[in-house]
């Protein structure tokens, strides 16, 4: 490709300003990163970093640019995959436009992974089935959807039956923990619900390849060995396997100012024998990216959340969705509470409300922080509200083909589970890993610890470590896979 095409790929994908044209044309060194240009506002989700930047950053020993290569990178991806699209699923010219979503033209795990080992929904389908319809009561002839709601089997409608992202398969009634542990109420007593989803690429070589499936898993990994997603690669954009995930909460009219957050009407589980779909507007409050790619063989995963989860000032007005003016509250964390344990369960109050008082062990670095104000202020200006979102994290590989690190390697073990030493070391989403930031202990009680080592470590969340204990390539879907009933009727 000539020089000229560089720089119009690296203009359409990471932003004008991030590079100049002598970095392409000349060699210039790392310092021609410009690692504060404006975040180009796109519909387009950047496949990979781009390597030649990568490799010189990192040639140059610059970690801390290199991670802010990968930060802008998932900042332009967590804008394009919240890019609002029209009726046709095709982007709307401006990211302040009203529209759903560009993830949610996407496919929930539920309708990929089906009990019995059942044929995946169809890509795209206008309609879809529901998840383990048989525990909750369907629609009775004639109901229709309340005013400003998609059906409830529309492509269109969320249908939130998760409290947990665990990886058994759930019951609708009563499925109650997040990853690997137990349900986050907001200070309302509402619960966080949890989805799933997963690009066209992923989607592909899951159906084609009949992975959906346990004997058509096994009879894969028979043939070609260990499962392998594919790859995005910088040149041309080419995706690889992207997943998703979302969390949200249940807005309240005489509460929440609806307007700070990105909103969908959707149906949840109310009720008991059986329970039936009850209609709500939810709002976004944590949103997972994971991308496979070629520079990341481990994965570049990164975290986003609403301003509002934990920490607000409390001096603020706003106005809530029925008009009355109210002071601004942490959505999960009571700041008049000082005393009350954080990050874990909660039992009910004499009331009968569970609130699950939730912090950040490991804060934001003042970097990222500064990076988030920037970005915040360009959605502001184009009157979105993914303005009122902000990076947690990222993680990736800074030598993806250092081996992973177990026994009494010290801090290896703790840091290193996944191989391709990770930076960061640890990320968790405060409100989709609550319960997994666990503070001060020996390295060998740390949450799935790999370490013999009895030194006193800090521990708490990361991505790209727990992902690294699945068999099948840093993903934990493929596990949802169940034998076909015939198979298991042979």
């Amino acid at each position: 490709m000539s020089g000229s095409g560089k720089i119009a790929r690296g203009v359409a994908l990471l932003g004008s300003a991030v590079l100049t044209a002598t970095l392409w044309l000349s060699g210039a060194q790392a310092q021609d990163f410009e690692p504060d240009a404006p975040i180009e506002m796109s519909p387009v989700i950047p496949a990979d970093v781009d390597p030649a930047i990568r490799n010189r950053l990192l040639a140059d020993g610059d970690l801390l640019l290199a991670h802010r290569l990968f930060e802008r990178q998932q900042w332009t991806a967590f804008i394009a995959l919240n890019w609002p699209i029209g009726a046709d699923d095709k982007p709307l010219a401006n990211v302040g436009d009203k529209g759903d979503p560009y993830w949610s033209s996407w496919i929930e795990i539920y309708q990929v992974f089906k009990p019995g080992g059942a044929e995946p929904d169809p890509w795209g389908a206008r309609t879809r089935s529901l998840p383990h319809a048989d525990l909750v009561q369907k629609p009775l002839p004639g109901d229709v959807a309340p005013a400003g709601y998609p059906a409830l089997d529309s492509g269109d409608a969320r249908v939130l039956h998760n409290l947990s992202s665990t990886l058994q398969r759930a019951d609708v009634a009563r499925e109650s923990d997040q990853a690997f542990s137990f349900t986050v109420y907001d200070q309302y007593g509402k619960p966080a619900y949890y989805e799933s989803l997963i690009n066209k690429v992923e989607y592909d070589l899951i159906v084609d390849n009949g992975l959906y499936h346990a004997g058509g898993l096994a009879t894969y990994i028979a043939e070609n060995g260990p499962l392998t997603f594919p790859s995005g690669k910088f040149d041309g954009n080419q995706y690889g396997a992207i997943e998703l995930k979302v969390a949200w909460r249940v807005l309240d009219p005489a509460k929440d100012d609806f307007s700070r957050y990105l909103t969908q009407p959707a149906y949840l589980p109310s009720g008991d024998n059986p329970p039936v779909w009850e209609p709500v507007t939810v709002g976004m409050v944590g949103f997972h990216i994971a991308q496979k790619t070629e520079t990341s063989p481990q994965w570049i995963w990164s975290t986003f959340e609403h301003v509002d989860n934990v920490n607000v000032n409390r001096l603020k007005e706003i106005t809530t969705q029925d008009g009355s003016k109210r002071r601004l509250q942490a959505s999960f964390n009571d700041a008049d509470c000082e005393w009350c344990p954080v990050n874990v369960p909660v039992e009910p109050d004499e009331y009968g409300v569970r609130r699950t008082q939730v912090t950040r062990l490991v804060e934001i670095p003042r970097e990222t922080a500064d990076l988030n104000a920037m970005v915040r202020a360009q959605l502001a200006k184009a009157g979105s509200p993914l303005r009122y979102y902000e990076m947690i994290g990222v993680q990736w590989p800074t030598q993806p083909d250092a081996p992973k690190q177990v026994g009494a390697a010290f801090p290896g073990a703790v840091v290193n589970l996944s191989g391709g030493v990770p930076l960061m070391k640890y990320l968790a989403n405060s409100v989709m890993e609550t319960f997994s930031q666990t503070g001060n202990a020996p390295a060998n009680r740390q949450q799935r610890s790999v370490s013999t080592s009895e030194r006193m470590v800090f521990g708490t969340g990361s991505c790209i470590g727990c992902h690294s204990s699945s068999p099948y390539d840093f993903s934990w879907i493929i596990t949802k896979a169940e034998p076909k009933t015939s198979e298991l009727a042979e």
